[in-house]
């Protein structure tokens, strides 16, 4: 399958978009009004481990994403099943964001359109998208991103004009001390959004110059997750930590609260904007990354023939995430970072960077 290439702002903007589209959730529930200083520890967290294990995977071969790779280094025998995983992981985030998505714009916007319709849109968006290569994608995040950082100063002007802010909300800093901001940023705050970044051994073979993929996923790391970090600050500020907590969409509770000389009111659609850019892309780049691994494992000439079978798979399983919304948000933060993530994002790339040593350390003697 011929790769078409992506420069390093385009892919830069994707990284960036990717990471930010988890601003509309609730990162770290068990900080309180420390929640900001979890997400920026668990944004240097995966700082390092994407300097000192994606990037050096990613560098012993740039040109294999991360099932080529697994099969190439661990025989087909393993990592074929384990290719097959990450797969069958990729879908299961896939199908949580278009519903999230869904769920979202039938509450906010279009209250009296099914959310199948709603997900169906979406994921023929995605779809187009995905046909038209990854290329097409990242001259699309480049344009997006410029509207995202004009919703960004408009919704941060706004807050600090409103004169809403409450530096109150977020004392006494560190309450309980380190240890509750230490478990929300590791692994939660770690895994989720920031771990996530390991996706992109699927997308960085697409990068015209394999030397910056380093620099360029570290600067979009960095840059993302001191805005979340600044985001959940002002959130804070404004609506404290229990409203934080007990909100599906934290930063649509703090905009509800907007009001400049009584001119400028109810800019929620901003944030539903925000969240609409942030996750078309997410759910892009993961579902690019089914039908990039599913072609790959099955050895298919072309990755547009998985296009459809992926898409109806993620269609499917969106109506059964829908079912067991409140088993999700428990699964979320109290099974899926320990049990399926750390093994998935921490463990096996650990293993793998191990035995490439290893085998290259074989093959000098």
């Amino acid at each position: 399958m011929k790769k078409t290439k992506i420069d390093q702002k385009q892919m830069f903007s994707l990284m960036f978009l990717f990471i930010l589209s988890s601003i509309v959730t609730t990162l770290t529930p068990k900080a309180g009004q420390d929640a900001w200083i979890s997400i920026f520890i668990g944004m240097l967290g995966s700082l390092i481990l994407y300097f000192f294990v994606y990037t050096k995977i990613y560098n012993h071969n740039p040109t294999l994403p991360l099932t080529g790779i697994l099969a190439k280094v661990f025989s087909p025998y393993i990592g074929v099943p384990l290719s097959l995983i990450y797969v069958s992981y990729f879908i299961y985030i896939t199908s949580i964001a278009t519903r999230h998505l869904g769920d979202t714009i039938t509450t906010h916007i279009l209250s009296e359109t099914p959310i199948a319709i709603v997900c169906l849109i979406m994921l023929l968006l995605v779809s187009y998208g995905c046909y038209l290569g990854i290329e097409v994608l990242g001259r699309t995040a480049e344009i997006l991103l410029i509207w995202m950082f004009i919703f960004g100063l408009t919704g941060n002007l706004s807050v600090i004009a409103s004169g809403i802010i409450q530096l109150k909300n977020l004392q006494p800093v560190l309450e309980n001390g380190w240890l509750p901001v230490l478990k929300d940023a590791f692994p939660l705050a770690f895994s989720f959004p920031f771990g996530e970044i390991f996706l992109f051994l699927m997308i960085l073979p697409h990068l015209n110059k394999p030397e910056l993929a380093r620099w360029t996923g570290l600067a979009a790391l960095f840059l993302s997750g001191l805005s979340l970090s600044w985001t959940f600050f002002l959130i804070i500020s404004v609506i404290g930590p229990f409203g934080t907590d007990t909100t599906d969409i934290p930063l649509l509770s703090m905009v509800g609260k907007i009001n400049v000389a009584n001119f400028i009111q109810r800019i929620d659609s901003i944030v539903v904007g925000t969240f609409v850019v942030g996750f078309f892309i997410k759910i892009s780049l993961y579902f690019y990354a089914v039908v990039i691994g599913l072609t790959d494992i099955f050895k298919i000439k072309s990755y547009r023939l998985m296009i459809i079978p992926a898409a109806s798979i993620v269609f499917i399983s969106t109506f059964f995430m829908g079912e067991y919304k409140q088993e999700y948000g428990r699964f979320r933060q109290e099974i899926l970072p320990y049990i399926v993530e750390l093994p998935l994002l921490i463990g096996i790339p650990l293993l793998l960077l191990l035995t490439i040593w290893v085998r290259k350390s074989l093959d000098k003697k």
